[in-house]
């Protein structure tokens, strides 16, 4: 009776060679591509949370109201 085991074990492999700077590469190019976020300007997404907050008027008019107490006290404390 024998008692040794025979494993069976994958090899670990490497990537080839230059595989990371090439992926790098390509995702680099890839990401030229992506396009930039838009500035951001205080008065707008005021007047976008208006907007907000006239819809929101329809179904709940409640939280409206507490939106447009929010968004007066953000342009209090900023000096808008």
């Amino acid at each position: 009776m024998s008692t040794t085991i025979q494993l069976q074990v994958a090899q670990q492999r490497t990537a080839p060679r230059g595989a990371a700077l090439l992926g790098n590469a390509f995702a680099n190019f890839l990401n030229s591509f992506r396009a930039t976020p838009a500035e951001r300007s205080a008065t707008r997404d005021i007047r976008r949370a208006r907007e907000l907050a006239a819809e929101w008027n329809r179904r709940d008019p409640r939280s409206a109201a507490d939106l447009t107490a929010a968004i007066d006290r953000f342009e209090q404390q900023q000096g808008l």
